[in-house]
């Protein structure tokens, strides 16, 4: 029983597209719009972990957003758990939101400073009816000892805390509502490495012990290998590559996938000269003026014809494992 429900699709997104109006739009022009987030999908299973990794400005941190109702979509469904989010409003939102909770990337700026911890991880509870006032201490009591914090931290402010602690804070407040989703953007990006570890293994224990599901936002694929099921690796708005974690880290397909799994850092003397380092030259294409073919075309170093003028779709190349990219056929290999 407890296999068929770790097989059980919790998160369905399908079509997501997120675009900001970047200027025109006045009486004798038409408004330029920029595509954050074009037409991706993906999925995850109850219990699991997906990532979405790619460098600065390739879209993974909006599509978080947009699942979690924080930007607008343009398009596109988010189902969770048979509902889809996007579709709710007013109250049917408020109360859907319960079920889907964000731990942030900065531990110091998502806290309120002017408000005691206590009252940081007891606010959620506060906004919703469905638990009763005299068993709410009870919850945040647990949630404290859950993350590793010692009672008397309860009366304390944010500014009293490590940023590590600060952290703690934060996923004990997304675990108070007991969420189907948990949506986990760069949480340890801004905490040294050893508190990283720390953060990390947190999580994956809190994972375990309650069941939970994460979407987990990330640039850093050292960190992403060691806390996700499935990867999807994301350029300028577009899913390049979609696998679960072996399969992604084993046998790379896409160029860029390949580039950035040779710039992870490794204790293994072995795999580092058996690695080859690949640098990606040049910049990526203005988003305000994509081009027609691969968007990846203009800094790929085995780039074709093909390649400049028609957009690769994301095809099925493998069990389980899609890529983005003319030059991977049914052999599954990549071009590099």
């Amino acid at each position: 029983m407890k296999d068929e429900v770790q097989r059980e699709v919790l998160l369905d997104v399908k079509d997501l597209t997120v675009r900001f109006a970047v200027g025109g739009g006045g009486f004798f022009s038409e408004p330029r719009y920029l595509y954050a987030v074009d037409n991706i999908s993906f999925e995850i299973k109850r219990g699991e972990t997906l990532a979405i990794v790619g460098e600065s400005g390739s879209g993974k941190t909006t599509a978080a957003l947009a699942v979690a109702r924080l930007v607008n979509a343009y398009k596109g469904s988010v189902d969770l758990a048979g509902t889809d989010f996007l579709t709710l409003k007013d109250e049917e939102l408020r109360q859907a939101r319960a079920k889907m909770q964000f731990i942030f990337q900065d531990p110091y700026s998502s806290l309120n400073p002017r408000v005691r911890a206590e009252k940081i991880v007891r606010e959620p509870l506060d906004n919703l009816d469905a638990v009763p006032e005299g068993e709410r201490q009870a919850i945040v009591d647990k949630l404290f000892e859950a993350v590793g914090l010692h009672p008397e931290q309860q009366r304390l402010f944010p500014h009293q805390f490590s940023g590590g602690q600060r952290q703690r804070i934060g996923i004990a407040r997304a675990l108070a509502t007991q969420p189907n989703l948990i949506i986990c953007d760069e949480p340890v990006s801004a905490l040294d490495v050893a508190v990283q570890a720390q953060i990390l293994n947190l999580l994956r224990k809190l994972q375990a012990d309650f069941g939970l599901t994460f979407l987990f936002i990330s640039h850093d694929l050292g960190v992403v290998q060691h806390m996700c099921d499935s990867i999807a690796v994301m350029y300028m708005g577009k899913v390049v590559e979609y696998a679960d974690r072996m399969s992604l880290f084993n046998n790379p397909l896409h160029p860029y996938t390949v580039a950035l799994l040779s710039a992870v850092p490794s204790v293994d003397k072995k795999r580092r000269e058996a690695t080859k380092r690949i640098l990606i030259p040049g910049d990526p294409p203005d988003p305000l003026a994509l081009p027609k073919g691969c968007r990846f075309a203009n800094r790929c170093p085995v780039a074709q014809d093909i390649c400049k003028t028609q957009e690769p779709p994301l095809n099925e190349v493998a069990s389980g494992h899609k890529v983005a990219c003319h030059l991977v056929d049914e052999k599954a290999v990549s071009p590099l």
